[in-house]
């Protein structure tokens, strides 16, 4: 089981793709077919499954669980390991085993792959081949529509067709290329050979095969990553590891935590911090202990500030208009009296009114910064928040808590870092201060939108502490939405009582 690499290691290779040591751990967990966790270390599932079978049922237990073309040199070496033989001793039987197998595909690339990856078929009827190979007739003639006055028996027919169609299943384009320059005539000659076909078209320069067994162009994988990433945040399996213990975290590791976190421009994670110091990610059964425990270490640092969550940053990062609540939202009394004599511009008690108005007063609408009683904890706490924006706000750039749930971000500490995300990727820095109860930093993404009061957004939790999903609704909300018409007669209306 040797030749394992560390999954840190790895990490580093995919970090540029934005592939974490998180996402790397639940993605082996969550494909027990393809990888198997051994003797404290994931290897390929095959390395076991395969272990005394005949070389040939290793080679497509092998080629199974890879899900794709797989390099010859790969492939010999994993044989290799799983016979206990040198790769010397089976090189010449691993290629003549290739090359004359029906069941093996050995491609001009250099790759082997299985046969029944490709759409097989010779003298059946049009549709017993379909059913054979579980092909979709409607899906077939779909691509022929698309492949109308292709001559597929013409030098690059194949590879033309993969361009023009995908992407596209492959076993789908084989049918659509057997069932043409094939007859259902007993007598004529059949000109389909599925292998060849598996060999043109899946060498096609630009284009991959999936391992859902469909042509993409490359450009596409880079969808697939960003898709397997996202999967993997939510997955988070627990991994049964073996003699699992929590880590000893040490005051020189401590040390050299902190000054990484001070010399950073922003904050950093503790859940980052764990997976690069010691590659314990959520998918670990002691993540909860291990992370309570570096976070209880952090939080003891002077030099540090923790941000809520697992966040922390150096001391002072947090901005300093934070600490105050913008002048617009402060009530300013007077001593103006009207007519009557009578106090204008005074605090008034609801005491006098109706129930109903008492609720309509205190509805998360109709208050504000400074202007609201902190309503109870929810029984059932929601996952995703309507919100509606108001004028004021939106020129501040600022976003009020009184519509945000209680208990929905966490009562400690009272200044937190909120990074919101949007659905094209964006990232955004939103700063909270729950003793004001204000979000702050919104200006940017405020102006994106050209409703002054009264648009809507959502906001969902996710599985990572203080990281929301933020998005735009298309309708505003009735109750607040003001035209930028009115909004401009507003303004003048103000202007001229100044």
């Amino acid at each position: 089981m040797e030749s394992v690499m560390k999954l840190g290691e790895l990490a580093d290779k995919l970090a540029p793709r934005g592939v974490g040591l998180a996402a790397i751990k639940s993605l082996l967990a969550s494909n027990p077919e393809r990888f198997a966790y051994h003797e404290r270390r994931w290897i390929p599932a095959a390395r076991l499954s395969a272990v005394g079978r005949s070389v040939v049922e290793a080679i497509e237990e092998l080629l199974d669980t890879f899900g794709g073309p797989m390099p010859y040199d790969m492939l010999l070496n994993e044989v290799a390991r799983i016979r206990h033989e040198s790769s010397e001793t089976m090189e010449p039987i691993l290629r003549r085993i290739v090359e004359r197998d029906q069941q093996f595909i050995f491609g001009h690339d250099n790759t082997v792959s299985l046969t029944r990856w490709s759409f097989i078929a010779d003298a059946e009827s049009f549709d017993r081949a379909y059913a054979l190979n579980q092909v979709d007739p409607t899906e077939v003639e779909t691509v022929r529509a698309k492949l109308k006055g292709l001559d597929f028996r013409a030098p690059g027919a194949i590879a033309e067709a993969v361009k023009k169609a995908a992407p596209v299943s492959l076993k789908v384009l084989g049918a659509v290329v057997w069932s043409t320059v094939n007859s259902e005539d007993a007598t004529s000659v059949l000109v389909f050979d599925a292998r060849d076909f598996y060999r043109v078209a899946t060498s096609v320069p630009g284009f991959v095969l999936s391992p859902d067994g469909s042509i993409h162009p490359e450009s596409d994988a880079t969808k697939w990553v960003s898709a397997a990433v996202k999967l993997a945040d939510k997955l988070a399996p627990t991994i049964d590891v073996e003699d699992a213990a929590p880590i000893d975290i040490k005051s020189a590791d401590i040390d050299k935590l902190a000054k990484r976190i001070a010399a950073a421009p922003g904050s950093l994670t503790a859940t980052k911090l764990l997976e690069e110091q010691y590659e314990i990610t959520p998918s670990n059964k002691t993540y909860p202990d291990d992370l309570a425990s570096l976070m209880a270490a952090l939080k003891a640092r002077a030099e540090l500030q923790w941000l809520g969550g697992d966040r922390f940053a150096k001391a002072g990062a947090a901005p300093d208009y934070i600490a105050s609540v913008p002048e617009p939202f402060l009530f300013t009394e007077s001593d103006n009296l009207n007519e009557e004599g009578d106090p204008v511009d005074v605090e008034l008690t609801d005491d006098g009114l109706s129930t109903t108005l008492r609720k309509l007063l205190s509805h998360p609408l109709a208050t504000d910064v400074l202007d609201e009683d902190v309503q109870p904890a929810p029984k059932t706490m929601p996952e995703t928040l309507r919100l509606v924006l108001k004028s004021i706000h939106r020129e501040l750039g600022t976003f009020p808590l009184c519509q945000v749930p209680t208990a929905w971000l966490d009562a400690d500490p009272e200044i937190q870092e909120l990074i919101v995300i949007d659905p094209a990727g964006r990232e955004l820095q939103v700063w909270v201060n729950l003793r004001d109860r204000l979000m702050y930093n919104w200006l940017e993404w405020w102006f994106e939108q050209p409703i002054e009061s009264g648009a809507v957004f959502t906001l969902t939790k996710t599985n990572k502490p203080n990281v929301v999903e933020f998005e735009w609704l298309d309708q505003p909300d009735p109750v607040v939405y003001i035209s930028s018409q009115r909004m401009d007669e507003l303004r003048t209306i103000g202007a001229e009582s100044e």
